[in-house]
C-alpha cells in the first residue's frame, strides 16, 4: 500500500507539473496576441485632402507593419466640429494634420480652454502651411511654345484683379471676375475676402479637391485664365507653373485672429492632434506618433507619385516607406 501510495503521489505531482507547466507554455504563446487584443483598435483621421491621407496612410503602415497594432481609419471633415468632438470622445483616436487658421475658434475651445485641454496638442508634423490664391503663369507672361498671348500681363496684387476681372469672368460669374474655391466646409472666408479687396469676383465652389484640381487641370490644357485657391505643399505646384497673387501682411488683428480680412493667409505650423487617453491606452503608439515628422518636399513626393501613377492613397504611402526606411526608422519609439 505504501508503494501504492508513493506511486499515486508521484502521479499526482506530474499531473500538476505537467498542468503548470501547459498554463505557462499557453500564456508564453499567446501574450502577443491577447497584448494586441487588449489595446483593442487604434483609429487614425482620414480627412478630404490628398497630402492627408497620404500621411495618415504612412502612420498606419507602420503602425500595423512594424508595431504590430490594429489600425483603422474614420473620416472627419477637416478642421471640423466633428473632428474635434471626435478626438475629445475617443471615436478619433489620432489626426495628423491640423492646420490652426483654418479652425482657430474650435482649437481656443477644445485644445487652450482655459478650464483644461479636451483635446491634445500633439506637436508639429514638420509640414508648414502656406494658402493663397494662385494663377497660371501664361496668364502673365504668356507662353510663345504653345501659342498663348499674356491676358493679365501687370497682374500682380489683389489690388490689380478688378482690371482683369472680365478675363476670369465665366458663364456662371456674369460680369463678375470668377474665385474657384474647393469647398464651403474649409471655410477660408473668399467672400469676405474678396469684399475686404474690393474686387468684383465671385467665389465658385468645385465640391472637393479633386473636383476643384480637375477645372485647373482643364484650364491648363486649353490654356485659359482661371484664379484658384490652393495651398503649399501641394502636387499642383510640380505639375504646374503657377504665380501665387500678392495679398496684404496677415498680422494679429486679421482673421482667423481677429475681424480683419484685408489681408492674406497665416503660415499654419501643420499640427498633430490626439484622444487625451491615446498615451495611456496605447503608449508606443502615441510615442511614435509624437516622434512622427513629414516634410513638405516628401508629402508632395507622395501624392504626385499618386496622381501621376494612378495609385491608391495606400499604394502611394507603401512605396515611400519602402524606399524610405532610414526616415521613418528615426522615429522608432
Amino acid at each position: 500500500m505504501k508503494i501504492l501510495k508513493n506511486r499515486w503521489i508521484g502521479l499526482s505531482m506530474i499531473v500538476a507539473l505537467a498542468m503548470v507547466l501547459a498554463v505557462g507554455a499557453a500564456c508564453s504563446e499567446t501574450s502577443d496576441e491577447d497584448e494586441s487584443e487588449t489595446r483593442g483598435t487604434l483609429y487614425l483621421v482620414d480627412q478630404d485632402w490628398n497630402g492627408q491621407l497620404v500621411t495618415t496612410a504612412v502612420m498606419q503602415i507602420l503602425l500595423e507593419q512594424e508595431m504590430d497594432h490594429t489600425v483603422a481609419t474614420k473620416f472627419a471633415p477637416a478642421d471640423s466640429a466633428p473632428l474635434f468632438i471626435g478626438l475629445e470622445k475617443g471615436d478619433f483616436h489620432f489626426v495628423c494634420c491640423n492646420w490652426p487658421s483654418y479652425s482657430a475658434a474650435l482649437l481656443e475651445e477644445y485644445v487652450d480652454a482655459d478650464d483644461g485641454a479636451k483635446v491634445e496638442r500633439v506637436g508639429p508634423v514638420g509640414i508648414t502651411g502656406e494658402t493663397g490664391w494662385y494663377v497660371p503663369s501664361y496668364v502673365i507672361n504668356g507662353d510663345a511654345d504653345r501659342g498663348i498671348d499674356a491676358v493679365a500681363p501687370n497682374l500682380r496684387s489683389v489690388s490689380d484683379l478688378n482690371e482683369y476681372k472680365s478675363v476670369f469672368a465665366t458663364s456662371d460669374t456674369g460680369t463678375k471676375g470668377r474665385l474657384l474655391e474647393f469647398t464651403a466646409a474649409w471655410d477660408t472666408k473668399p467672400a469676405e475676402r474678396l469684399e475686404a479687396f474690393g474686387a468684383d469676383f465671385q467665389e465658385v465652389f468645385a465640391g472637393s479637391e479633386g473636383a476643384a484640381l480637375a477645372q485647373v487641370d482643364a484650364a491648363f490644357q486649353r490654356g485659359e485664365p482661371v484664379l484658384t485657391y490652393l495651398w503649399e505643399p501641394h502636387w499642383a505646384h510640380a505639375k504646374y507653373n503657377l504665380v501665387q497673387i500678392e495679398m496684404p501682411d496677415w498680422t494679429s488683428d486679421c482673421y482667423p485672429g481677429g475681424s480683419n480680412y484685408n489681408c492674406g493667409f497665416p503660415t499654419d505650423a501643420v499640427a498633430k492632434l490626439a484622444w487625451p487617453g491615446l498615451k495611456d491606452e496605447f503608449p508606443e503608439a502615441y510615442q511614435f506618433l509624437s516622434r512622427f515628422k513629414m516634410t513638405n518636399q516628401q508629402q508632395n513626393e507622395i501624392v504626385l507619385n499618386l496622381t501621376e501613377n494612378d495609385l491608391t492613397v495606400r499604394q502611394a504611402a507603401q512605396a515611400w516607406v519602402d524606399a524610405n526606411e532610414a526616415v521613418w526608422r528615426a522615429c522608432d519609439p
